[in-house]
């Protein structure tokens, strides 16, 4: 069989090199005049370009579109009354009174250093490693494949409907991809199935469509969640629902979106009006299943998992389960991802029937088209990583490149560098809104911006088209990570690079890299000289650095303050009505969110040495734990629960303090205290008030108010006695004297009458 040859997966590259190809017919028939039959092949070569403009014209759509899902980043700014970081970089660049010394300049005095190119060798590892055999075992659980083929010259021959067809030709889709021609027709018939295909490689068309092509034959009249699809990022949800939108344009089945950072009550008034498909984050759903009136799964038919194995990464696994056991077991369970690993066949086992396993290219496990570079960083040098990076990124590589750093920190930090040296950067990363990130994606999909600075959020199933190079800033922990940032290019056939930062302490990492690519990987030199002007201008670039950082700070502080007054104003003008709602239920909370985060970082710190990544068993066990205890508290009264409730969040807040031993022992003993404390330190200052008492050390003010309750408890019997004496003596004989008169006159009276009658 033929090599597969991927055609593209979107018209966006077709706009951008519109010109281009048009140009291309008009050349390629001057250049054989010399043939025989000349003519009658122009007028083919012109006829065929003239059905070619045409198909061109019609495909005019993209299938992500990032930017109508959130209000723009500018009115999100002038909402919160705050400024955005490029507004604050263009402020620090305006107000610089020194101009900084630029690569690019011609009198510059190292002008001589930015135009010698860096070097590249061949990479020698020093050690081979030999190759592990994976075990046997889980092969009898999955059922044979053997009917399954992984090539179709059109969507025509999967069987697929008209109005899918025609949004495939919409998009641009000519040929289906191995994935797809292999995934496509088991779907349709209900299997299970587990896919597993390099990047770039069209897995969210090949789980998108069967399913499509299954619910246009659903019961129209019964309106319920037929699908859903979790995906581990928000903006892998993004995009996986603007992908499903367009395939459905030409039909009526009706997705909805839920992912966290967007409108709560808007998800909420969608998921009531059940649409057929639902794309979400694990954490949101949970949510609205347990706090969102009308909404189960009860009718869910198609179970899809995408990027399975970052779904069950650290802490996602108790969500994963708990959706599973919330879904009918009468159900078709898709699973895909780039890489498989023992957490996943797990999964596997528990989720899915009889599953199909496909792998389509198992042999190509790196993209043919990719060229992996790797740049060591010694000891001495790691403090000028930044200036490496500056230098490449200022001559080398200077467009289209996603830069993938460790923490959200380093990753604002290098936005900022960037922007204060005349680089057009974005960032992506976990401290901004979701309006933020998603404008950011759009930007770099413009190509408004030539880097995209990102954590591992980039990481996963974005599809970002015309990405040439990817930049490992930070070394990744693993292989697995490894694969799936450089996934981001070289994807669907198309050429792309990827450079690696590694330092000393990354060795382990660096022989898996070598082993998978085997004698393609280079070793990049940067120019000494290079490195040397750009630490120099970082260092003047600090202060200015320094002044955008304070200034996020302080306008952080205010918006913070703004919002507790907010709240309070809220409080107070909607007391009732807040109060009246129901208290909202968590799967999991944010305590056991940071001890889950911090089990799992602290395995991964311990196993880094051996390159795998444990989930953090004791982690999910507490969850699972918990869990049953809360369905327990279900059936109980709300009063028992509501102090359940209460007495689990002391116990919270007491964990939290546990960490300032020395300095924070008061702040300890303010929250978490139980009854027996409470009454032994309240008896001790009784004590404790009296010794001063008798020594004259408390103050009048307070003595006043500490004799009151003692005077009035120990003269009070002797006041009564007192005051009942004084009115035996006083007023009972003059009651005497004066009724006795009465008494006699009112008897005799009485008597007589008795008497005369």
């Amino acid at each position: 069989m033929a090599p597969f040859l991927f055609e593209p997966q979107s018209d966006e590259e077709i706009e951008h090199s519109e010109e281009e190809e048009a140009s291309e017919p008009e050349s390629e028939p001057g250049s054989e005049p010399e043939e025989s039959e000349g003519e009658e092949e122009e007028e083919d070569e012109q006829e065929a370009s003239r059905i070619s403009k045409e198909k061109k014209k019609k495909k005019t759509q993209s299938p992500w579109d990032f930017a109508k899902y959130t209000e723009s980043v500018a009115e999100e700014h002038a909402r919160r009354s705050t400024t955005s970081v490029d507004e604050k970089i263009s402020k620090a660049l305006k107000q610089r009174s020194t101009p900084l010394a630029v690569p690019s300049q011609n009198n510059d005095v190292d002008d001589s250093s930015d135009s010698e190119p860096d070097k590249q060798e061949d990479y020698r590892p020093d050690e081979e490693d030999e190759e592990e055999g994976n075990a046997g075992d889980s092969k009898s659980f999955f059922a044979p494949s053997d009917g399954a083929s992984f090539h179709a010259d059109s969507f025509l021959q999967l069987h697929l409907s008209r109005p899918l067809l025609r949004a495939c030709e919409a998009l641009g889709y000519a040929k289906p991809t191995p994935i797809q021609a292999a995934c496509i027709p088991l779907a349709l018939n209900g299997r299970d199935i587990c896919g597993s295909a390099i990047t770039g490689s069209g897995k969210t068309a090949a789980f998108a469509l069967p399913t499509l092509e299954r619910l246009l034959f659903r019961p129209k009249r019964m309106h319920a969640i037929r699908v859903l699809i979790l995906t581990p990022t928000r903006e892998l949800a993004v995009q996986v629902h603007s992908m499903i939108e367009k395939l459905a344009q030409f039909t009526d089945i009706r997705c909805c979106l839920v992912v966290g950072g967007l409108s709560t009550k808007v998800q909420e008034a969608a998921l009531r009006s059940m649409p057929d498909i639902v794309v979400a984050t694990p954490g949101r759903m949970i949510d609205h299943l347990r706090n969102s009136m009308s909404v189960d799964l009860d009718d869910l038919a198609v179970l899809i998992l995408d990027e399975a194995d970052r779904l069950l990464e650290l802490g996602f696994s108790a969500e994963i389960h708990e959706l599973v056991r919330m879904c009918p077991k009468k159900r078709q369970t898709m699973l895909f991802s780039a890489t498989m690993t023992e957490e996943v066949d797990d999964l596997i086992k528990l989720s899915l029937t009889k599953p199909v396993r496909l792998s389509a290219d198992p042999s190509a496990k790196r993209p043919a088209a990719l060229t992996e570079e790797v740049v060591r960083i010694r000891r001495l040098r790691e403090a000028n990583q930044e200036a490496v990076l500056l230098a490449m990124c200022s001559k080398t590589f200077t467009s289209k490149v996603i830069i993938f750093s460790g923490t959200k920190q380093a990753a604002h930090r290098l936005k900022i560098i960037f922007g204060l040296a005349g680089l057009k950067a974005a960032e992506l990363h976990g401290n901004l809104t979701q309006a933020q990130r998603l404008e950011a994606l759009e930007q770099f999909r413009k190509q408004e911006v030539d880097f995209l600075i990102a954590t591992d959020v980039a990481a996963r199933g974005l599809d970002i088209i015309g990405v040439q190079t990817v930049i490992n800033y930070a070394c990744p922990r693993d292989l697995t990570s490894y694969v799936h940032r450089v996934g981001r290019t070289a994807r669907a056939g198309r050429e792309g690079c990827a450079v690696t930062f590694v330092t000393d302490n990354d060795r382990s990492l660096l022989k898996a890299i070598a082993k998978r690519a085997g004698s393609k990987l280079k070793s990049r030199i940067v120019a000494e000289q290079s490195i040397h002007k750009w630490s120099h201008i970082i260092e003047q670039l600090e202060d200015q650095i320094a002044e955008v950082l304070e200034e996020e700070r302080e306008e952080r502080a205010l918006r913070k303050a703004e919002m507790e007054a907010t709240k309070a104003e809220n409080l107070i003008a909607h007391k009732e009505e807040i109060f009246s709602r129901p208290k909202r239920t968590w799967f999991v909370t944010e305590t056991e969110k940071k001890v889950a985060a911090k089990a799992a970082k602290a395995s991964i710190n311990n196993d880094k040495s051996s390159g795998k990544v444990i989930s953090a068993q004791e982690a999910e066990d507490l969850k699972m734990k918990e869990k049953r205890k809360r369905e327990r508290e279900k059936n109980l009264p709300r009063k028992k629960r509501r102090k359940l409730e209460a007495a689990r969040e002391m116990l919270e807040d007491e964990g939290d303090d546990d960490k300032p031993e020395a300095k924070g022992a008061n702040k300890k003993e303010k929250g978490g205290l139980s009854l027996v404390d409470v009454a032994y330190r309240r008896a001790k200052a009784v004590k404790a008030v009296k010794k001063a008492m008798d020594s004259g050390k408390i103050v009048k003010k307070n003595k006043k108010n500490t004799d009151r309750p003692s005077r009035k408890s120990s003269s009070r019997t002797q006041e009564m006695q007192e005051l009942f004496q004084a009115d035996m003596k006083d007023k009972k004989p003059k009651r005497r004297g004066a009724g006795a008169g009465k008494k006699s006159k009112s008897s005799f009276k009485s008597k007589s009458r008795y008497k005369r009658r």
